[in-house]
């Protein structure tokens, strides 16, 4: 059992519709079902209390609610939840064009590691992408990378760079991605599943995060955010 934090940052034109949101949140759903046997029937949106969630239903059978078609209005973020276990977040700044993908999985028991490397896949095709971070256990969360400022390597990391084993002899894996929309490399830290709160896994996702940063590779978050 583990916890799972996927997110993907994304760059979307000035005109995002409701049809847009719908349409990413499907994709997150869908994955999120594949990913971690995530299949809840009813996705509420976020209120004051529980009590008053429950009144807002997103998506229903996996189809989007009329609320949501024809009432719904996205300002700058946006969460849908089932249960206690899973969330899906979407969150602009209101100044750029970017666009944080947050998928927040808990008590993860079937966890599908091919359909995670499909999610990954199927996101280069999809959007075009800044970067990917996926981590597990609350490595991000508890502050276990090595630079607050820079993004974290985790489990795996996603970067429009294309960068070799060469230069990331400790990586378990590079997956080179190449595609009309995105030109990256795919960094997988451990050969195994990665645990964000095991010591070993938090160093090796570290020595790579030192790595990255030494080669001028790793980003900062405000050249992502800003």
């Amino acid at each position: 059992m583990m916890n799972l934090n996927i997110e993907v940052d994304i760059k979307l034109n000035d005109n995002v519709t409701n049809s847009t949101i719908i349409e990413i949140f499907q994709f997150m759903i869908e994955f999120s079902k594949k990913i971690a046997h995530a299949d809840p029937k009813v996705w509420y949106f976020c209120g004051d209390s529980q009590e008053e969630a429950m009144n807002f239903k997103a998506f229903e059978n996996g189809v989007p609610t009329d609320f949501f078609k024809n009432e719904y209005n996205f300002n700058n973020m946006e969460a849908i939840w089932a249960g206690d276990d899973n969330a899906l977040v979407i969150v602009n700044n209101g100044i750029s064009s970017v666009y944080k993908l947050e998928f927040d999985l808990r008590r993860v028991v079937n966890f599908n590691f091919d359909m995670l490397i499909d999610f990954i896949s199927e996101s280069t095709i999809k959007f075009n992408l800044i970067d990917i971070r996926i981590d597990t256990n609350n490595y991000s969360y508890n502050q276990n990378n090595v630079f607050p400022d820079r993004l974290p390597v985790g489990w795996m990391l996603y970067l429009n760079k294309k960068i070799t084993q060469q230069q990331l002899p400790m990586a378990a894996e590079l997956i080179d991605i190449e595609n009309k929309k995105n030109s990256g490399t795919l960094i997988i830290s451990t050969d195994h599943v990665f645990d964000g709160s095991n010591k070993d896994d938090i160093k090796k996702a570290n020595e790579i995060e030192i790595q990255l940063t030494a080669l001028g590779l790793l980003p900062l978050y405000n050249e992502i955010y800003n």
